[in-house]
């Protein structure tokens, strides 16, 4: 199961970079017409940082840096290699090996090997900002590079899409019409129940896998990023697509997002194993936390606002108190050594119902549903530890026939939707842990879910690009359409 989620997000990124020589042309354009803002000297951070981070930065970081030549600090990146050229000539792009080896004609002394050479604008800006000084605008030359970048300016997501790109996250609006999802550096938002597109939310992170309407409608929190290398949480407008406020960063691609039911505080989670929190009000961090061990894959808070639940790879739930971030408990469930569903599972998705119960599904046959305050109880202590193991507990278990991993969730109107790996969107009574319904099966892997009890729609989105809508009221197909603007087989 591990290697064929490892192969998933292999592929995605081969899917990706068909976009990259369309993403290009677009960018030549537009820094070839005459712009005001094109007149200013690059700055390092915003200008240069990101094109050293998304394409240099894999081969010349840490221990076993290529060619002993590090770019994961300023400090590091003025430093020669093992040739002992200058990488940076202030004022002189020309004997600078950066620039160099950026655009060497022998492909063998091109950089970076084996892949695309960079863009005509990022080689221009890397150009410009030497030939400026190659100054510093940040405090710390010493700092991770990752750690110090503002937020990403986006490019323009393709006209038309050259192959259906994989659907990461879907939501409903609040009154349910419309349902937006992710695509390729943008949001796209159709109608709900044709399938028509009603409009396109530009220049957000490459993937997007997070997406949650505020309850007015009016704003989108938006979590994605690059897989590897880069990760964000933003406010952007419904209407627009414009990012009203960037709350924070990350070191890695966003898997997940939140809001508290009182609407005061913005959780995420990360592929860079940690969790945050933001005041919705003005964007400042109101904790940050890092217990797990691998990848963060979903973020819940509880209907009471006491709790914040994140899920894991690392085959755990930690509960975290919302307003402090601190560990409440672990949810240990997904790998139980004895009882019912034994093995080892990893976690991709956890949510709240209605009455505090928390929900989780990854792999396995079951989506596990528990009480936090009960699971500490059963925690006990490590001189009870293999006692523990030995008892069923309290958790519940909404059983299906064994297949793939689920890798999306969602909970409304008391039941629970899963789909994952083998295509099939599923319905479970919550209270009773009933198998109410499978709906019709995606051509691949679900990768997203959403529900709107109101309506009693279910919406699903795949790695084959299709969303599919369907009635829960009765099973049935209201419409089905590829998220793709402009895409056509």
């Amino acid at each position: 199961m591990i290697a064929r989620h490892e192969l998933l997000l292999l592929l995605t990124r081969i899917v990706m970079n068909r976009f990259r020589l369309l993403r290009a042309l677009v960018v030549l354009c537009a820094f070839a017409t005459p712009a005001p803002a094109c007149a200013a000297d690059p700055a390092f951070l915003s200008d240069v940082a990101p094109v050293l981070v998304s394409r240099c930065a894999s081969c010349h970081n840490g221990a076993k840096a290529r060619s002993a030549y590090k770019l994961d600090t300023f400090a590091n990146l003025l430093q020669p290699g093992t040739s002992d050229a200058k990488p940076v000539v202030p004022g002189k792009p020309e004997e600078s090996e950066l620039y160099r080896r950026l655009v060497a004609e022998n492909p063998k002394e091109r950089m970076p090997p084996g892949d695309d050479a960079l863009s005509t604008n990022e080689i221009a800006a890397i150009k410009k900002w030497i030939a400026a000084g190659g100054t510093f605008d940040g405090s710390d030359r010493t700092a991770a590079i990752k750690s110090i970048l503002p937020a990403r300016k986006h490019p323009a997501a393709p006209e038309k899409y050259p192959v259906a790109a994989p659907v990461f996250a879907i939501t409903f609006s609040p009154d349910g019409k419309e349902l937006a999802t992710g695509g390729v550096n943008e949001v796209t938002v159709w109608d709900a129940v044709n399938g028509k597109l009603l409009r396109r939310l530009p220049r957000l992170p490459t993937r997007v896998h997070a997406l949650t309407y505020t309850s007015d409608g009016k704003h989108l929190i938006v979590g994605g990023g690059t897989t590897g290398e880069y990760g964000e949480i933003a406010l952007v407008d419904a209407k627009t697509g414009e990012r009203v406020r960037v709350f924070g960063t990350f070191d890695d691609i966003v898997l997940s997002a939140a809001f508290s039911s009182d609407g005061k505080l913005v959780a995420a989670g990360s592929a860079d194993r940690t969790a945050r929190a933001y005041h919705f009000a003005d964007g400042k961090v109101a904790w940050r936390a890092s217990l797990h061990s691998d990848w963060i894959t979903g973020v819940a808070f509880s209907p009471d606002g006491k709790w914040v639940a994140t899920s894991s790879k690392d085959r755990t739930v930690k509960v975290l108190e919302a307003n402090t971030g601190k560990l409440f408990t672990t949810f240990n469930g997904h790998r139980r050594q004895y009882a019912p569903h034994v093995g080892q599972f990893e976690v991709y998705a956890v949510a709240f119902d209605a009455t505090g119960t928390a929900l989780s599904v990854g792999g396995g046959a079951a989506i596990r549903a528990w009480d936090p305050v009960k699971t500490q109880d059963e925690n006990g202590s490590a001189a009870d530890m293999e006692e523990r193991f030995k008892k069923a507990g309290h958790t519940r278990y909404l059983e299906f026939a064994v297949g793939k991993p689920v890798f999306a969730m969602a909970l409304g109107g008391g039941h629970a939707f899963s789909a994952g790996g083998d295509g099939v969107l599923r319905e479970h009574d919550v209270a009773s842990g009933k198998l109410i319904r499978e709906y019709a099966k995606h051509t691949d892997w679900v990768y997203a879910v959403a529900v709107h009890p109101q309506t009693g729609r279910a919406a699903t989105g795949g790695f084959d690009g299709l969303v599919h809508v369907f009635d829960t009221k009765t099973g049935d197909a209201v419409t089905n359409f590829v998220a793709a603007p402009g895409f056509s087989k």
